[in-house]
């Protein structure tokens, strides 16, 4: 605003100093994965505990600040009891 306001003789004194960063500067490519034998992954889901253990991880897991926790049981998923 007082850029717009200065006589347009000083406004050609200004001097900036500009910096740009890139939002993008840590960005790290999407890289290839080294793939295991679906055999091998299957084996080692076993060892782990199966799905089980992947969805007692997820249950357990503290959810992050500001999101709701999720209502429980049957009833929930469908609008409450009524």
């Amino acid at each position: 605003m007082a850029f717009a306001q200065m006589p347009e003789a000083d406004t050609a004194k200004v001097e900036y100093q500009l910096s740009y960063r890139s939002a993008l500067a840590g960005f790290d490519a999407y890289k290839d994965q080294p793939v295991q034998p679906w055999k091998a992954a299957n084996d080692k889901v076993g060892e782990i505990g199966g799905w089980r253990t992947y969805a007692k991880e997820m249950r357990q897991a503290p959810s992050a600040p500001g999101q709701e926790q999720p209502a429980q049981g049957h009833d929930a998923r469908h609008g409450g009891k009524q």
